[in-house]
């Protein structure tokens, strides 16, 4: 409670998971892990509390696709990958130092086509737990909350990526991405806005060559997208939930929708990194890392 976002969010618990996963087929996938930050948000404050855990971070697949000794694994084409972790639980006291939980959770993994094959790979479950909390417990700070000033402000942004196309073991092609955005904090913990994307995706015109409902022209590498954004805020950390449209773009085949999920990590006021996966639906397009600057 010492930073105001956690009083606005009931006191989440926030930390690193470290997790084991046997994805149920030896022979081609083997184990998967990860490692990652989350945070674990109440939504109620009853003795029976739902929460929802959120993070993602590095993941590793024991057995990714190779064309000569693994060619049957056609999910996953790298060791390494992102991870996504999700888990919507409901949540108890035993005793006072012991809890236990009972949830609905997702896992992702990905390259994000920086390597092929990438189908990913999604497991849900259910999941049911105990958990002890160590050492004296920590008394709740409450203090009196300044409201953020509700004014809209001016976003710049540079992002950079990497991607495959297929077939596999095929090469590398540069992303990058160029974001004006209009942002208006709607209360002390989320903000909306909408905001304009130039796309540069070298993989495009090779895409357009291979498909031959398409013509080529000089401007095949370029895309142009208008989107709407949502944002939860965590202080320096915002969790950005993007859907936009492509108000130009010649490559038509993976549709003219497109999302982007990232965190922004605000340096000071002014300057901020960006890391967000952008997708088409449920297929993920390129991972992309930036800078941006608040005008």
């Amino acid at each position: 409670g010492k930073k105001p976002w956690q009083q606005i969010y009931n006191y989440p618990k926030i930390g690193i998971s470290a997790l084991a996963v046997n994805l149920g087929n030896e022979k081609e996938l083997g184990m998967g892990y990860g490692v990652f930050p989350f945070i674990e948000i109440p939504l109620n404050q009853r003795k029976i509390n739902w929460r929802l855990k959120f993070g993602y971070g590095l993941g590793y697949i024991e057995k990714p696709f190779d064309r000569e000794t693994n060619y049957k694994n056609t999910a996953i084409g790298s060791h390494f990958n992102a991870i996504i972790h999700g888990n919507l639980l409901l949540s108890f006291k035993v005793v006072d130092a012991v809890s236990a939980s009972a949830g609905l959770s997702l896992i992702h993994y990905s390259n994000a086509s920086f390597s092929r094959p990438n189908l990913g790979i999604n497991i849900v479950s259910f999941n049911s737990g105990l958990s002890y909390n160590f050492g004296a417990k920590q008394a709740i700070i409450v203090n009196t909350l300044i409201n953020r000033p509700h004014e809209w402000n001016k976003q710049i942004m540079v992002g950079f990526g990497v991607k495959e196309i297929p077939p596999v073991n095929g090469p590398k092609y540069f992303v990058s991405s160029y974001s004006f955005n209009l942002i208006k904090n709607r209360a002390e913990k989320s903000s909306y806005g909408f905001g304009v994307d130039l796309f540069y995706n070298s993989s495009l015109k090779d895409l357009i060559a291979l498909d031959s409902a398409n013509t080529s022209n000089n401007l095949d590498n370029f895309r142009l997208g208008i989107i709407g954004i949502y944002s939860f805020d965590f202080g320096r950390v915002s969790l950005f939930v993007e859907v936009g449209g492509y108000a130009f773009s010649t490559y038509k085949r993976n549709g003219m929708i497109y999302n982007r999920l990232s965190s922004r990590f605000h340096i000071n006021d002014k300057l901020f990194i960006n890391v967000g996966l952008v997708t088409h639906f449920v297929v993920a397009d390129f991972f992309e890392a930036g800078i941006g600057y608040k005008l």
